[in-house]
């Protein structure tokens, strides 16, 4: 008696994978159930992938700045913020730092930087993306994210908001935060907190500091030239300030840039022929 029930019980246990193996046997025979089992399991894991993707996009969308009331203030502020968080270890330079009105920086000056970083600053909308497609190319082709092409909406953002490490998705950060700068701010105001906190050498931060140190003026005393010569160092201002200011020396890309500068502003009529011919030998050393 305990003898046909403990069979009884093996066989029952052993059903359930016998149902497996059979069911397992029947989907390999059958193409019909073996895609449409395939098509479940696939359309589990895309279900499952699209939510954590939702989830993802949500927090990071959600991490990045926003412009409420009083957009240029927020902004200003966490500029003069970022400059300071700069100088830290300088707070005799931290000390002179100061702001300056885009109404006391004078136009020439004001356009030659402008023609130096992004020449359809006035016309895009932040994002230069025929530049930025091109770029990305460049970065495929020598197998490096060095990027380039951003616009001074870009850099804005890059120098207030992020740090300076390049990958594809701080690009991809930097440029829904530049979108939303742009509608929240105009360009004279986006023009004015850039001019204020852009890098001309070792702690020399704004416009302000930049032109009373290398001419010994204020930024409303500058004209299409000395903007141009400050252009020049905008690249790489810790290292052209020695090579270039200290050593008293412009290398012949610099100089080509300085004319291709002053090219472009005459086309544009920022400045006359007149005015074109007399800084194109400007001497600043």
């Amino acid at each position: 008696m305990f003898g046909i029930k403990d069979e009884y019980l093996n066989e029952f246990e052993t059903q359930p994978w016998k149902r497996l193996r059979n069911r397992f046997i029947r989907l390999i025979l059958s193409p019909y159930h073996l895609i449409r089992s395939i098509c479940m399991i696939t359309g589990a894991l895309v279900w499952i992938g699209a939510t954590v993707l939702f989830i993802s996009a949500f927090i990071m969308f959600d991490s990045l700045p926003y412009f409420h009331q009083h957009p240029f203030k927020q902004v200003k502020a966490s500029a003069i913020k970022q400059v300071q968080t700069h100088l830290a270890n300088n707070p005799e330079a931290a000390k002179q730092y100061q702001w300056s009105s885009i109404d006391d920086i004078n136009r020439e000056l004001l356009y030659a930087i402008v023609m130096s970083e992004d020449g359809d600053f006035f016309n895009h909308q932040g994002i230069d993306y025929d530049a930025l497609i091109n770029a990305l190319g460049e970065n495929i082709k020598r197998r490096e994210w060095s990027f380039g092409a951003s616009t001074i909406s870009q850099q804005t953002v890059k120098n207030i908001y992020f740090e300076n490490g390049k990958t594809l998705y701080r690009k991809f950060k930097e440029i829904l935060v530049t979108r939303r700068l742009e509608k929240a701010l105009n360009k004279n105001e986006i023009l004015e907190i850039y001019l204020n906190i852009v890098e001309f050498g070792p702690d020399i931060y704004g416009i302000q500091q930049a032109s009373l140190y290398y001419f010994k003026l204020p930024p409303s005393e500058l004209n299409a030239a000395q903007g141009a010569f400050l252009a020049i160092l905008m690249p790489s201002p810790r290292k052209y300030h020695f090579t270039v200011y200290q050593n008293k020396y412009l290398a012949n890309r610099h100089k080509r840039k300085y004319l291709r500068i002053m090219q472009d502003m005459r086309f544009k009529e920022y400045i006359s022929p007149t005015q074109y011919n007399k800084y194109r030998n400007w001497e600043f050393f």
